[in-house]
């Protein structure tokens, strides 16, 4: 606007005092005028009241006792009647303030400084005991998405009609929330699945090292049966050996000293010392004494044979008992280890969860669309 025109703005009106605000107004002294009152005041305010006066805002804050010593509730530091005590003493520093600044100033210095600056300080103290109070009557904060993740990892274990009024309020679309209870469901599954398998691949392992320290004993336990076995089997042919030799030995002697006897005889017989009668008997007598050793050597014979024979049979004896006892031991072993093995896989095999998992998930998404009249169907 130009001087001519504020004047003439003035003329209109009729008043002389329009006229000196028109021209001030217009040379921007009215802005200077009412900046350096306002700074005089605040100079006054910090000269008469000083910093403390700031500093008493904040005190009430810092220590609610001040304005009223009472028990506090066990649940937050402020008690309801300091949380009121406290707004009205930031009301009176308002009002003071006012009083010096103006009231638009004395208002925006303190309630602006404690909404902007005290905001963050303020979330978890006062905001928070105010908050607190209100949310135990009041509390209405909706779920979000990962109250559906953690849904759908305890699927198996939860009510549908129970997820259902905690999921509905969530401000997701209904897909959106069919995803988050399909990935906490799958983690619930892979758990789930994860353990038996690991307890599967654990017996598994358990029972190979089980039955390659089975193996290993008994082939150190068969080794040493068997350089037993060795070892008696080469006393055995010492004794045997050893009666078969003093068994022979004795034979052979006397038939050596009847071959002795035969030539004496024959000697006597030929120079005419014994009869023809007195001949052929002694010839009898040892043809019957050779016959006998003949005999006695036949039995020996066939008395070793024997012993042979029965000291096999027991050493197969013994060997197929240990073969049976080993075999045993390791059927034994391998049943047990089985039987655990078993049950797990009977475990894994018997899970029915995955077809009830999806049923829930199912029907909570329908139930949620339902509400919603919206979403697509996956049926």
């Amino acid at each position: 606007m130009s001087l001519a025109k504020a004047v003439s703005s003035g003329l209109k009106s009729g008043s002389p005092i329009k006229i000196f605000e028109e021209v001030v107004d217009l040379l921007g002294a009215k802005d200077l005028t009412e900046a350096s009152s306002r700074y005089l005041r605040l100079k006054i305010l910090e000269t008469l009241v000083g910093e403390k006066w700031v500093r008493d805002i904040f005190t009430y804050f810092e220590n609610p006792d001040l304005i009223e010593a009472i028990a506090k509730p066990a649940a937050i530091p402020y008690h309801p009647k300091q949380l009121a005590g406290i707004y009205f003493k930031v009301m009176d520093k308002t009002v003071e303030a006012s009083a010096y600044l103006g009231e638009e100033m004395g208002s925006e210095a303190i309630m602006e400084m404690i909404s902007e600056s005290m905001s963050s300080a303020l979330e978890s103290n006062y905001n928070a005991a105010l908050q607190t109070i209100l949310n135990v009557w009041r509390g209405c904060l909706p779920p979000d998405l990962s109250v559906a993740q953690a849904m759908g990892m305890r699927i198996d274990s939860v009510d549908t009609k129970y997820a259902t009024s905690i999921l509905a309020p969530t401000s997701a679309l209904p897909y959106t929330i069919l995803e988050s209870l399909v990935q906490g469901a799958n983690n619930r599954l892979q758990q789930l699945y994860t353990n038996l398998d690991n307890a599967y691949g654990e017996l598994i392992a358990q029972k190979n090292a089980i039955m390659r320290s089975f193996l290993v004993a008994f082939s150190e336990f068969y080794m040493t049966l068997i350089n037993d076995l060795i070892f008696d089997c080469m006393y055995f042919v010492e004794r045997v050996e050893s009666y078969a030799n003093t068994a022979c030995t004795i034979i052979l002697e006397r038939l050596t000293a009847r071959l002795d006897d035969l030539n004496a005889l024959k000697a006597r017989y030929d120079v005419n010392l014994v009869d023809d009668e007195t001949y052929n008997t002694m010839l009898l007598e040892i043809q019957a004494d050779i016959q006998a050793l003949s005999d006695t050597f036949d039995r020996i014979k066939t008395e070793v044979n024997n012993l042979i024979s029965d000291y096999m049979s027991v050493i197969d004896a013994i060997s197929e008992d240990i073969k049976t006892l080993l075999l045993n031991y390791l059927a034994d072993a391998e049943n047990l280890a089985n039987t655990h093995i078993n049950s797990v896989v009977s475990a894994i095999n018997s899970l029915t969860t995955v077809s009830d998992i999806k049923a829930k998930v199912k029907e909570i998404y329908e139930r949620i669309r339902a509400y919603r009249e919206c979403g697509f169907d996956y049926s």
